[in-house]
C-alpha cells in the first residue's frame, strides 16, 4: 500500500515537472549544427518582436536576448549570459540585419514571425 502511494506520488511529480519546464525547440534548417535552440519568452511592441533564446549543446548553455523586426524580417542581438536569462546586460546589442538562409538566426525569424 505504502509503496503505491510512494510510486503515485513520484508520477505526479514528475507529470507536474514536465509541464513546467517545457520549452519550444526552434525548427532547424542546418541539421550539421551541433545546437539546439530553445524559445523561452516572446514579447511584442508595435511590429518588434522581443524574444529571450536558450542555445544548448551536449556541455554549454547560452541564454540569449534578441529583437525581431518582422514586417521586414531584420534581426538583432541586445546581450547573453552564461548564468542565466535574467542576468542578460544590454552589453551585445547589434546593428539591426537580414539574416541569411540557413543560419540560425533565419531560422528564428521564420519561426516568430510565422
Amino acid at each position: 500500500m505504502m509503496i503505491r502511494i510512494f510510486l503515485s506520488l513520484i508520477m505526479a511529480l514528475s507529470a507536474y515537472s514536465a509541464q513546467k519546464s517545457q520549452d519550444i525547440e526552434i525548427p532547424r534548417t542546418a541539421y550539421k549544427d551541433i545546437y539546439k535552440y530553445y524559445l523561452l519568452e516572446v514579447g511584442k511592441q508595435a511590429t518588434v518582436n522581443y524574444v529571450v533564446l536558450r542555445r544548448q549543446s551536449f556541455d554549454t548553455i547560452l541564454y540569449i536576448k534578441a529583437e525581431i523586426n518582422c514586417p521586414s524580417r531584420y534581426f538583432r542581438q541586445i546581450g547573453y549570459n552564461a548564468k542565466s536569462a535574467r542576468n542578460i546586460p544590454a552589453n551585445n546589442l547589434t546593428e539591426w540585419y537580414q539574416p541569411a538562409i540557413g543560419t540560425i538566426e533565419s531560422d528564428i525569424v521564420s519561426y516568430v514571425c510565422r
